[in-house]
């Protein structure tokens, strides 16, 4: 039988912590694994402020459960929940009420000891991330919203963002020079590439008519010009 396990995984560059919660237990008895786990886990001072994903798999949690755990695990144990990965919808939509990122699958399905895999793996998620929210996946991210300022997509492969990109994007973050940058309106905060760093030239009109564009490296720079 599956246990409660904290592991690391793979973010891109990012090596983060990952909280498995399988649904076989009652979830009085998995939340008594969970607090012996992370208790044990104190010990090891280089996790305080490590951010964290809670993998809850098939388990359908209640509202005051979920934000408790995350509470807890905040509070106690100085780790900070980024997402929560559940194939339960209404479990997801308790997570976006606290604020939360939420995949039904692991992004990448990769974890840190595992092979990194290919980018193939797309990820599309028709929302618009908010300031302080940040998306990481190990294939080609699609956004199917805008990216305000404050907030940072980041991705292995390629980054596509429907609406307006007004935040930081980092594409090719394993170290992909072909890895591109594609916006409705492209005002970012910052826009990377593999190693390649670019920002919005001074003066940029804040309202300027949609015009979608795509970010590249060119003779090792990043240009920006329409699709």
């Amino acid at each position: 039988m599956q246990t409660v396990e904290l592991t690391t995984w793979r973010n891109g560059l990012l090596q983060e912590m990952l909280l498995t919660i399988p649904a076989a237990e009652n979830w009085n008895d998995a939340g008594l694994r969970v607090e012996a786990l992370l208790e044990s886990a104190k010990v090891n001072a280089s996790l305080a402020g490590a951010q964290l994903t809670i993998d809850l798999g098939l388990r359908s949690m209640a509202p005051g459960d979920l934000e408790w755990l995350i509470d807890r695990i905040r509070t106690q144990f100085g780790l900070l929940t980024v997402a929560v990965v559940s194939t339960d919808e209404k479990t997801r939509d308790i997570a976006k009420r606290l604020a939360l990122n939420t995949y039904q699958m692991l992004p990448g399905g990769s974890r840190a000891d595992s092979d990194p895999g290919t980018k193939n793996n797309a990820l599309y998620l028709p929302q618009t991330v908010r300031s302080g929210q940040r998306i990481v996946h190990e294939g080609h991210l699609i956004i199917g919203g805008d990216v305000n300022s404050g907030g940072e997509v980041v991705a292995a492969g390629d980054i596509i963002v429907a609406g307006a990109l007004r935040g930081l994007a980092h594409a090719g973050s394993g170290g992909d020079q072909s890895a591109r940058i594609i916006a409705g309106v492209m005002r970012p905060n910052q826009l990377r590439i593999a190693g390649e760093i670019a920002r919005s030239p001074e003066g940029a009109a804040p309202n300027a008519p949609r015009k979608p564009e795509v970010a590249r490296i060119v003779n090792g720079t990043i240009h920006v010009t329409a699709v």
